[in-house]
């Protein structure tokens, strides 16, 4: 009778601390020490158990103590909790296979993802099989997890794919996790790999789950399509689990279409044609829009040509009743609005605030900029060169204060990364490539040693071939079209035909006419809408006058804000989230800045095509 007790009341005090546990889970306390307190006190409470406890008992409280570590990122007590453990042999099959996991879920932790790979695999599909659906459903979502962490989205949605099916005999909080892990980790697959997955699934739940997020895709800039998508999804997919448990992402989507702007002032300077090529975008955009619901939101142009202060045009705004800006333009006028401690309404400006303009203040928060910034742009070649090794730049910019401007951008994130500029050439706008090329790469310095090695010697039939320096492994290119056709065969010439060349945009301006076939190897990045087949592009183009370059991807950026002018909300709501629009893929900082994330290309036979992943 006293080994009851001393056996019953830890596993009571234990069942007790766990049920605190599931209260606390739903808290919604801000006080973040009260929460590690009470989670230190149930791991306490659990190792207090398996103290008490036999093998196979104290065995289970303590791997339930070490996903309480795990989750509060106390690692290395989790560590020693798991050399703790018995023996697996000594274990049941289901707390192996729970040992497994925790091993798999600290090396994740640890950032060790080759290792927790190697863990999951081992546990088998097999050995999974016979776990109940809550380990079985546990191993999944860390699967997927995994996955994500080690770049291979592919594998994270198969793993959770194929786990959909037990959805319906899941907890409803189990099930809304799987169903979020799943809709996340579909969503950031390309269009190619989603149906790449459709092929090879013969699965019920696996072929709903990829259908409904066709369907979406197809709707992704109009929230009343989506609604609409989804509510046909359900009509056909009747008996799939995830037509009781959406995705939370698109649970908010009714509160979301409840929230879109009713009216919208478009505020531009119509004068100038960079405010005529955003009007065009915006305009084509609502157009596109209109076609799918009547339900759109009224617009009014607001002329800021010559507006002096954005008092001004914020006033007519308000004397509309809009109840959404989309401008102003001019960096003038948005560094105005960003250094006021707030806004009448909420505000997508279509340009970026100076640092110094805000100073040490925070723009309000009811203002979101978003533009076409060369930053975004030099970041994210800085990224692809980290990815390849490289260490040593060399870069080539034109003259002028914006080009010096960029210059210095690309020079201090690229040392921030740990790599060096190595060497620096400018050309003006009339300027012999040879001589830009030559001093870029010490061909001239080359040429010097020859001249006086052969006044140095007796004979005139020394022969000399010039040498390039060798520390270079790849070169950062600012250039139009027409310069980089002249510039990279110069580079050709002068022996650096091999060295990578990486681009701005602006190297593009989409001429479908122009010979681009010397750019050939070329990388750069640029917006989806200059590079990719669409169908509102061609009816801009068919019905609008010809632009090119900078003009139509300023027609693109114009599409872009009226799609986030109807979606702030949701980016608002779920920073996680991100647009797949026409200037890159958009996403929300914590500064109130949208962010792009271009395609990568590479020139091959003179037309740009997408690099593998991008």
């Amino acid at each position: 009778m006293l080994r009851k007790t001393i056996d019953l009341r830890p596993a009571l005090f234990a069942c007790a601390v766990l049920l605190l546990i599931g209260c606390q889970s739903t808290s919604t306390s801000p006080n973040a020490t009260l929460a590690d307190e009470a989670t230190a006190a149930s791991v306490d409470a659990l190792l207090a158990a398996a103290a008490a406890a036999d093998l196979t008992t104290a065995a289970r409280y303590r791997l339930q103590a070490i996903d309480l570590l795990i989750a509060a990122n106390d690692l290395e007590r989790a560590t020693e909790q798991l050399q703790a453990l018995p023996e697996v042999l000594l274990l049941p099959p289901e707390l192996r296979a729970l040992a497994q996991l925790a091993r798999a879920a600290l090396a994740n932790e640890n950032g060790d993802f080759t290792r927790a790979r190697s863990l999951l695999q081992e546990l088998g599909v097999s050995a999974q099989e016979t776990l109940p659906i809550d380990t079985m459903i546990k191993a999944a979502l860390l699967a997927g997890d995994v996955y994500r962490n080690l770049g291979d989205p592919t594998s994270a949605a198969t793993a959770l794919l194929s786990s959909s099916v037990k959805m319906e005999s899941a907890s409803p909080q189990q099930a809304r996790q799987l169903s979020d892990a799943t809709w996340l980790t579909l969503d950031s697959l390309s269009i190619a790999e989603i149906d790449e997955l459709a092929n090879a699934s013969a699965s019920y739940y696996a072929r709903g789950w990829l259908e409904l997020n066709r369907a979406i895709r197809r709707e992704e800039f109009s929230l009343r399509g989506q609604l609409d998508a989804i509510a046909r999804w359900q009509g056909v997919w009747t008996q799939h689990a995830a037509a009781s448990f959406l995705p939370s992402a698109l649970l908010g989507l009714n509160a979301a279409w409840d929230r879109r702007p009713r009216h919208i002032g478009l505020i531009l300077p119509l004068q100038q044609a960079a405010g005529r090529a955003l009007q065009e975008g915006f305009i084509a955009a609502y157009y596109q829009s209109l076609a799918i619901s009547r339900e759109v939101p009224r617009i009014s142009v607001i002329d800021s040509s010559e507006a002096t202060t954005a008092a001004s045009v914020y006033e007519e705004a308000l004397r509309l009743g809009v109840d959404l800006v989309v401008g102003p333009l001019s960096k003038t006028l948005v560094n105005e609005i960003a250094a006021l401690p707030q806004l009448p309404t909420l505000t997508l400006a279509l340009n970026y605030a100076d640092r110094e303009a805000v100073q040490a203040m925070q723009p309000p928060a009811d203002l979101i900029q978003f533009g076409l910034a060369p930053e975004d742009e030099i970041d994210q070649i800085i990224e692809l060169a980290k990815e390849r090794g490289f260490k040593r730049a060399a870069v080539v910019t034109p003259v002028g204060e914006n080009y010096t401007r960029l210059r210095a951008r690309f020079q201090t994130r690229w040392e921030e990364t740990g790599g060096s500029v190595v060497t620096r050439s400018v050309f003006g706008p009339e300027e012999d490539f040879s001589s830009v090329v030559k001093n870029l790469l010490a061909i001239d310095a080359s040429e010097d040693r020859a001249r006086r090695l052969r006044a140095a010697l007796p004979r005139n039939n020394i022969e000399f071939t010039p040498q390039r320096r060798g520390d270079i492994d790849f070169i950062f290119l600012i250039a139009n079209p027409r310069q980089g056709r002249q510039l990279v065969p110069t580079l050709a010439f002068y022996y650096a035909q091999d060295l990578p060349l990486l681009a701005l945009p602006s190297i593009y301006d989409g001429d479908p006419t122009a010979s681009t076939r010397d750019l050939d190897g070329l990388v750069f990045g640029d917006a989806p809408w200059m590079i990719m087949p669409s169908e509102l592009r061609e009816l801009a183009d068919e019905h609008l006058t010809a632009a090119l370059g900078s003009s139509q991807r300023l027609r693109a950026m114009g599409v872009d804000s009226f799609y986030l002018a109807m979606q702030l909300a949701q980016l608002q709501d779920n920073p996680q989230r991100s647009l797949r629009g026409v200037t890159g893929e958009l996403s929300l900082t914590d500064e109130g800045k949208i962010k792009r994330k271009l395609v990568m290309l590479r020139f091959e036979n003179g037309v740009p095509e997408p690099l593998p992943g991008s």
